[in-house]
């Protein structure tokens, strides 16, 4: 049984991730930005734009791109997490750590023991999820 699903929404709906990962590159404010390192994902024709869920050990994270599930690999994958303090001095237009989605994380899933447990989940959606992405 696959414990993600990809749905598709009728315009791009930022996660907690967005913010950290597409960092805008014609305005100052994120929300009122048009162009992003990495671009955000372009909707899929008749569908929408695909959005990934996943779920596991009784917590659903969401993914609104490729780049989003691969950035939190990248940090969840370490066996001692950078802090959320760490994370957000790597944006100079940040709020805090406080706002970091590292921060936002539910806590039952920071533990390594948890971590190493959902590493997987994760990485089989990320291979269905860029398919969907092309």
């Amino acid at each position: 049984m696959k414990k993600w699903r990809i749905v598709y929404k009728p315009c791009f709906t930022p996660t907690p991730l967005s913010f950290w990962v597409h960092v805008p590159l014609d305005n100052a404010v994120w929300i009122a930005a048009t162009k992003f390192a990495p671009c955000l994902p372009r909707p899929i024709p008749c569908k929408g734009y695909p959005f990934l869920v996943v779920n596991a050990l009784g917590v659903e994270l969401e993914f609104a791109s490729v780049a989003e599930v691969e950035h939190f690999l990248a940090i969840i994958k370490q066996r001692n997490l950078p802090t959320s303090q760490q994370l957000s001095r790597q944006r100079t237009d940040t709020l805090g750590p406080n706002k970091h989605w590292l921060s936002r994380m539910p806590a039952g899933l920071k533990p390594w023991i948890k971590r190493k447990r959902y590493i997987p989940v994760v990485e089989s959606a990320l291979v269905d999820f860029k398919i969907v992405c092309g």
